[in-house]
């Protein structure tokens, strides 16, 4: 009730208004026509609470129609209002009797529903918690009413707030009757239920409890069925089955309709316990405004269903909504959860001290004695451990805790454990534990999927390390509790994107606005790079990014938007644009916040937008390197960042990804690109002829050198060596390399002077070189020289995104060269991508090149061109069982090889065989 009108009841007269409540005057603007119609003055009232409606607020108010001929002008005046609106208007009555057959066509549409003096006030209360059950949006219940018995003046008419929750009397349970023998038979059999619960017999309390219901309902005792039927879904509720549970009592509340309103609003609330569970928190919030503004309740079910609301607001961080409820001001309610959740309310707002007192008479009201109050226990001792933690005693809560555990396990409710068990873990991160409360979380994250969707995500936020806010709390710059998680969260986030997308998910919580674009016109246009929200795309950032300056709030697109620059110093980066629906208007501190979040989020932007500017360069200078995907997209910026360098670099990569090419790019992208680039392939260099290639010789140094000659070495000074296939170099090799590295001077064979070189190396290999390096047959101290800037090329096969761009490029080269003006069919580009490609690009570029050499003059080239091998035929070309095996072999053993680059000591050892087996096989399966 208190985001109603809080029963202020205005009545409007000519030239003025009433305030009913206090009886002083209120200053009014008539400024309706002479003869508009009365309805339609006294309607306006009725025409700003639609406009104020916001997600999970149903309302009830009333219009009392002086002149009984005119209410039904009033009702159709009402409806034009609604539905100029966007509202769907409909009588209450007629809701209930078509409700199943429209759900669907209904769900996504705020109602408003309107019960004319003839409808019951209880038909009335059924349609707005039924259309809140059913939908969150801001549904509106409108009772129109006779001025029969009302204070009149003249000819008006009065709108105001209804007054079930207030001025009614408390729903009352139909007398009990005498009830049936088979009834009561059956009623019997569910009070079995709670024995099987604390026997561990979960499963057979559920059957018992379904079958009874089924047995009830063919009897025709809803009142009984529906109470089964409660039961049934607080068992579910506390096995973590929230949308199992949400359904048992919808049930239950569909029983109770017409003929128990008690029960069906306690089905209600019950029901909104098991959306907050489900993280519907928005839903939860609507079913309990609903049950508050229409069910007549008593004082427990009062209690019970403010503290279901407050446990919500408190999901959303507006703890101050909370405390203003009537739970957390009155005297304890003797309901152990209601009074657990006022002591939630307190701690949350300060209120330390009338908190502990709360506890401390929770506490003493809970016995362990009697079995059926387990779960109040567990309750109680769960609210007095928050009480403890908030004063900073942990070695208490702990021992609380303990006692948590014990009570849980004798309630049969694991999940209750594990809620205290988080409290815990907050406060151990709080007092630096960082060990012990990742002990306890990686005993939560057994529950899995077990788990309520709430208690899942609370403990996956806390294991990523993220903080606590699941929720923005209420914008008051003055409370650090807006700033500190933007600064921890552009702090911790490793990426600029998950940052920045963080950081506009916080502040669209924070606004409670619709949506949070990032603009920015650092590469073209301004463009909305990020957002956070399901709302219409802004359109403000234009603007800013134009002038420089904060721009609104302004009406755009029906709904009002504000724009904020994002500046690094001097240098402006982008803008941060709200946005909030046409009946949610900004808060008056929305500008200071999005300041902010710009202030904080600025680093962050500079940082993501010099990465896509550093991506783009290095994309457009290397244009050999193709490809779309992320991998090949992290090389070019690897290979930027080394051009950059003085340092030598490792590629590592199969054979036929595209390592020469890369040397290459890493050469003409740095400032050597004017000097030689010198390349070698170690794996054809014999070891006699090393020294010679690679540092030269005299004159006479042996036989053959008539004449001196530089190595490569040499060749390569001032620029680049690229070495191939480095792994393949002998011992001896090695440690002659090792010192022209190192030192970078030169000896040629038949001389006994050195020669200072300034020569990068960049090596290329196509197995783990530190594997090699530990099993010996590599110099560790050389790999440490040439592997300081390593760059991993992925094999075609990891990125099948980039084949059909690889594959039309090879086409463009090929195809002209053998005459055909054929194109390539979506057919051969997907078996292309399917293929698994052992021998990466080169092998694509070989099958590109003989498919040219087989392609028709003209038209498109068919799949059943490629080779078996890509297409995969070869797989059902045998007929016999043998033959098929032998084809399998044989294919097995060539991917290995050609994954191997040849070498047949490493196929082998990829495969599991030795050597002299693998030639053996080869030999039997005819491979050369």
């Amino acid at each position: 009730m208190s985001r109603l009108l809080h029963d202020r009841y205005f009545e409007e007269l000519p030239g003025h208004a009433i305030d009913l409540a206090t009886g002083e005057p209120v200053a009014a603007i008539d400024d309706r026509a002479p003869d508009a119609p009365i309805e339609e003055a006294s309607l306006r009232p009725f025409g700003e609470v639609l406009a104020h409606g916001r997600e999970g607020t149903p309302r009830w108010i009333t219009t009392v129609v002086q002149t009984p001929t005119r209410v039904h002008s009033a009702i159709e005046a009402a409806a034009r209002e609604a539905r100029r609106r966007g509202f769907v208007a409909v009588a209450a009555d007629v809701y209930l009797r078509t409700r199943l057959a429209l759900r669907d066509e209904l769900r996504e549409r705020a109602l408003v529903l309107i019960a004319g003096p003839a409808v019951p006030a209880d038909v009335a209360r059924a349609a707005l918690t039924d259309a809140a059950g059913h939908s969150s949006r801001p549904h509106v219940l409108l009772t129109v009413r006779n001025a029969a018995g009302t204070r009149g003046h003249g000819n008006a008419s009065v709108v105001r707030e209804a007054r079930a929750a207030y001025g009614q009397k408390p729903l009352r349970r139909p007398a009990p009757g005498p009830v049936p023998a088979d009834i009561a038979r059956h009623l019997h059999r569910a009070a079995r239920a709670p024995e099987f619960v604390r026997a561990g017999r979960h499963a057979a309390a559920e059957r018992l409890l379904r079958d009874v219901i089924a047995a009830l309902e063919r009897r025709h005792a809803p009142a009984a069925a529906g109470q089964t039927a409660l039961d049934l879904g607080r068992h579910l509720l506390e096995r973590g089955r929230a949308a199992d549970a949400e359904d048992a009592f919808a049930a239950a509340a569909g029983f109770g309709e017409g003929r128990d309103e008690r029960l069906a609003c306690s089905a209600r609330i019950w029901q909104a316990a098991a959306r907050t569970d489900a993280s519907r928190l928005s839903g939860a919030e609507s079913l309990c405004r609903a049950v508050l503004t229409a069910g007549a309740l008593d004082d427990d079910e009062q209690a019970r269903a403010e503290a279901t609301l407050a446990r919500v607001l408190l999901w959303q961080g507006r703890a101050d909504e909370a405390a203003r409820l009537s739970i957390v001001t009155a005297r304890p309610a003797g309901d152990a959860f209601v009074d657990a959740t006022a002591v939630r309310v307190l701690l949350e707002t300060d209120g330390v001290f009338a908190a502990g007192l709360r506890a401390r008479t929770l506490v003493a009201s809970i016995t362990p004695e009697p079995a059926a109050d387990a779960i109040d226990r567990v309750i109680a001792l769960t609210a007095h451990m928050r009480l403890l933690l908030a004063a900073g005693d942990l070695a208490a809560a702990e021992a609380r805790l303990a006692e948590v555990r014990i009570a849980a396990r004798q309630a049969r409710s694991p999940l209750r454990a594990a809620r205290a068990s988080l409290l815990l873990v907050d406060a151990l991160r709080r007092a630096g534990c960082a060990t012990e409360a990742a002990a306890i979380l990686r005993g939560l994250e057994r529950f899995g999927t077990a788990a309520p969707p709430l208690l899942r995500e609370a403990v996956e936020r806390r294991v990523r390390g993220a903080t606590t806010v699941a929720f923005s709390p209420a914008p008051v710059l003055a409370s650090p509790r807006i700033a500190t998680p933007l600064v921890l969260i552009a702090q911790r986030e490793s990426g600029d994107g998950d940052a920045l997308s963080r950081m506009l998910e916080f502040t669209l919580l924070t606004l409670r606005c619709c949506r949070v674009d990032l603009w920015s016109s650092d590469a073209g246009p301004p463009t909305c790079i990020l957002s956070a929200g399901t709302g219409l795309q802004t359109s403000l950032g234009a603007r800013v990014l134009e002038a420089g300056i904060t721009v609104g709030p302004e009406v755009k697109q029906g709904g009002r938007e504000i724009g904020a620059p994002v500046r690094l110093g001097e240098r402006l980066l982008a803008a941060l644009v709200a946005r909030w629906p046409a009946d949610a208007p900004p808060a008056a501190d929305a500008v200071d916040v999005l300041h902010l979040a710009a202030a904080v989020a600025a680093p962050r932007v500079f940082c993501l937008l010099s990465a896509a500017r550093e991506q783009a360069g290095s994309a457009g200078v290397i244009p050999d390197l193709v490809g779309i995907s992320r991998a090949i997209a992290e090389v070019r910026q690897a290979v930027a960042r080394a051009a950059a360098s003085p340092f030598a670099v490792l590629i590592e990569g199969e054979s036929g990804s595209g390592k020469e090419l890369i040397a290459r790019a890493i050469h003409q992208l740095s400032p050597r690109r004017e000097r030689r680039f010198c390349d070698v392939n170690c794996a054809a260099l014999p070891d006699e002829l090393v020294d010679a290639e690679l540092f030269g010789h005299a004159r006479g140094a042996y036989t053959g050198a008539v004449a001196d000659r530089a190595g490569l070495v040499e060749e390569a000074d001032g620029g680049t060596l690229f070495l191939d296939e480095i792994l393949d170099l002998s011992s001896r090799a090695q440690a002659k390399l090792l010192r022209v590295v190192q030192q970078q001077d030169v000896r040629r064979v038949g001389e006994t002077f050195t020669r200072k070189v300034d020569v990068r190396f960049v090596s290329a290999a196509n197995r783990d070189i530190r594997a090699e390096a530990a099993a010996g047959r590599f110099r560790q101290d050389l790999l440490y020289r040439l592997d300081v800037i390593r760059i991993h090329v992925p094999p075609l096969r990891n990125r099948p995104e980039d084949v059909p761009l690889l594959a039309e490029r090879f086409w463009r080269a090929a195809a002209p060269r053998v005459g055909t003006m054929a194109t390539l069919g979506h057919g051969v580009l997907a078996a292309l991508s399917r293929y698994h490609w052992p021998g990466n690009v080169r092998e694509l570029q070989n099958v590109i090149a003989g498919l040219a050499v087989a392609a028709p003059p003209r038209g498109q080239v068919r799949a059943a061109l490629l080779p078996a091998a890509v297409t995969g035929a070869a797989a059902v070309t045998a007929a016999r069982l043998a033959d098929a095996r032998v084809q399998f072999e044989r294919r097995f053993v060539e991917v290995a090889l050609a994954r191997a680059g040849g070498s047949r000591s490493q196929a082998a050892r990829e495969i599991g065989l030795s050597r002299q087996g693998l030639l053996k096989l080869m030999a039997r399966l005819g491979i050369v």
